[in-house]
């Protein structure tokens, strides 16, 4: 499968023109993948997308990553950027063009590259254009979907292997290594994010960090993980009883298992986002849980491990085709401990929802 970097670049050159913007410049890293396929995180470094009037695009690297920049698609010029030298000049020299107005992804540029692009164009007009990105990116095609599906997979049967291991006393540390290294023997790129792994009354934390806690009879076991595979991401959760566990362990599980259905029974095409959460959270209050659910349902993934869309409360966007988002209902009691379950989505163009993640919901004791 190959993505279509050439069509996203040609789309976004059409907005640009047909909104009078004669020169842009895209400087997330992940925005630059989306468009280019060239993946970079440049760190403290200069790395920026340049859109020209008339489409001409060049992209501004840091030197060290100037061989593996030649593999971007759709890019008409490279300029290496060799330590120490300044970013804005070398790129106020490079293009020699006026901008009348100037497109930015107002979401990504610091305060003091917004200073040095206002003393570079000062008589040009700065225009956000990071909607219109992001609004991109987050209609996924089916081979966008397909990607985060195989890292979906990976992810499923890399927390299946790493359980195998799963003694009790074992350390949060531990297990979260264990699933690391399964991830990249599963065939993923690497872990999506930090793999979180929260034991007893910490996994109560919603984002908890995982650390040396050992994971005992009793206890909840909260695994937040995810898979990168070709550029795209998976996120999932799942949490456990380790042995028995008591009564009200058991009736937290399940009312955050049944939020978890009845939030994804009700994504439906045309549907404002809003009703996603409200089916989860109804449910949970209802349970008397209502108070111990502080976040929101679920977000967009993709490139980035949070995208557009926001699938909370007060979003009443309707749902569309090509949205991939999470389902993450949880319920989180202090001195007891806590509760997610969490899976990946996918609005095909038919308007079908496909769950990408396949690991087992059913309560496991371990």
């Amino acid at each position: 499968m190959t993505l279509p970097y050439g069509h996203r670049m040609k789309r976004l050159r059409g907005w640009l023109e047909a909104n009078a913007i004669d020169a842009a410049i895209v400087t997330m890293p992940s925005s630059i993948a989306y468009l280019t396929g060239f993946r970079s995180d440049p760190m403290e470094r200069f790395l920026a997308l340049w859109i020209a009037d008339g489409g001409e695009t060049t992209l501004f690297v840091p030197e060290l990553d100037a061989l593996k920049s030649e593999g971007a698609i759709g890019v008409d010029r490279l300029v290496p950027i060799p330590d120490g030298k300044p970013p804005l000049e070398l790129l106020r020299n490079s293009c020699k063009t006026e901008p009348v107005c100037m497109g930015i992804e107002k979401d990504a540029v610091s305060w003091k590259l917004a200073e040095e692009l206002f003393a570079s164009w000062q008589e040009a007009e700065f225009v956000d254009i990071g909607d219109e990105i992001r609004e991109m990116r987050g209609r996924k095609t089916r081979e966008e979907a397909d990607f985060a599906k195989e890292a979906a997979s990976i992810a499923d049967a890399a927390l299946e292997a790493a359980l195998t291991t799963f003694i009790r006393g074992m350390k949060e540390r531990e297990l979260a290594e264990e699933i690391d290294r399964q991830i990249r023997l599963k065939g993923g790129a690497g872990n999506a994010f930090a793999t979180t792994v929260l034991g007893g009354i910490r996994s109560a934390y919603p984002h908890g960090e995982t650390g040396l806690h050992a994971i005992s009879e009793g206890e909840f076991l909260l695994v937040d993980m995810g898979a990168s595979c070709h550029g795209y991401l998976s996120d999932m959760t799942r949490t456990f009883i380790v042995g028995e566990g008591s009564a009200e362990q058991e009736r937290m599980y399940e009312t955050v298992k049944e939020a978890n259905r009845r939030a994804i029974a009700a994504v439906r095409p045309e549907e404002p986002l809003s009703s996603v959460d409200k089916a989860a959270r109804s449910w949970i209050d209802q349970q008397g849980y209502g108070s111990y659910f502080p976040h929101r349902v679920g977000h967009g993934l993709g490139v980035d491990i949070h995208e557009p869309p926001s699938i909370h409360g007060w979003n009443n966007r309707p749902i569309v085709q090509g949205m991939l988002f999470t389902i993450e209902p949880g319920i989180y009691v202090p001195g007891i401990g806590g509760v997610r379950i969490e899976d990946d989505l996918y609005v095909n163009d038919q308007g079908i929802t496909e769950q990408l993640t396949g690991f087992p919901k059913e309560l496991r004791r371990l």
